[in-house]
Parts: C-alpha cells; sequence; structure tokens
C-alpha cells in the first residue's frame, strides 16, 4: 500500500481535531478544559472497552491528571487545537 502524501496526513490530523472540537468543546471556547478533556478521555476509554482493549469505567482521577498534562504541553490548563493535534499524530503512530 502506497503511503499517503504528508498534505494528505496532515488534512486527515486537522479533519480529526475538527471533530474532536465539534463535539467536546461544548463552551465553544476554542480550546478544552479539563472537563470537556476528561469527556473526550472517558469516551475514548469506553470505545477501547467495548473493542476489547482498556478498563471499565473510564479514568480514576491521578489517571486523568496524568494524562491531561501529556495533552497540555504549555502548562495553560487548556488543551489547544494543535497540542491536540499532537497527541492525534502520537495515536496514529506518526
Amino acid at each position: 500500500m502506497a503511503e499517503q502524501p504528508e498534505t494528505d496526513i496532515e488534512q486527515i490530523i486537522n479533519d480529526t481535531v475538527n471533530d474532536i472540537w465539534n463535539e467536546f468543546d461544548t463552551d465553544r471556547s476554542g480550546s478544552l478544559d479539563k472537563a470537556e478533556t476528561r469527556r473526550f478521555v472517558n469516551q475514548c476509554m469506553g470505545s477501547m472497552n467495548r473493542s476489547g482493549i482498556g478498563q471499565d469505567g473510564g479514568v480514576s482521577d491521578e489517571e486523568f491528571e496524568t494524562i491531561f498534562a501529556q495533552f497540555d504541553k504549555d502548562g495553560s490548563g487548556f488543551i489547544e487545537r494543535d497540542e491536540m493535534a499532537i497527541v492525534v499524530r502520537k495515536l496514529s503512530g506518526l
């Protein structure tokens, strides 16, 4: 299978981040606060659990804080689109 050109990959990443924002940025602030990010993480964990990966019940408070700190590269207390794009790239193996 041929590798996709970088611009196609970047478009897929941008589309994925846009989809995340459309669903989880409920206050339309342009960034995800901790509550919005927790919903995103718990939904991802629930999806993984339904696929036979992961654990029931989402993540603990301690696990969430660790995950949030990894997402929040600039330490602002919010997840920005460019930070989420980094996460999507990592999860995609890029």
